[in-house]
């Protein structure tokens, strides 16, 4: 959420928080300009958040088309 209020120049954020079997799904979205994702994996603490996913025994997701706003999810127990 912090990328997103610095960087994003998103209007619309959308989060969603679900259960799905034994797991929990926090889903992020937001309407913000994107960003190039290959450039993107060495800065932005996109590493530090998918070490913390796989820390807490989930998963980090992230899709992203450039001029759009990236979609996250967040897959854990």
């Amino acid at each position: 959420m912090n990328n997103i209020a610095k960087h994003s120049q998103a209007s619309l954020v959308d989060l969603s928080l679900r259960k799905k079997d034994d797991k929990i799904l926090l889903t992020i979205q937001d309407n913000g300009q994107g960003f190039n994702l290959d450039t993107a994996r060495k800065g932005l603490g996109l590493s530090t958040m998918t070490e913390r996913a796989k820390l807490s025994g989930g998963s980090l997701t992230l899709n992203q088309q450039w001029g759009k706003g990236p979609l996250s999810e967040f897959r854990g127990r």
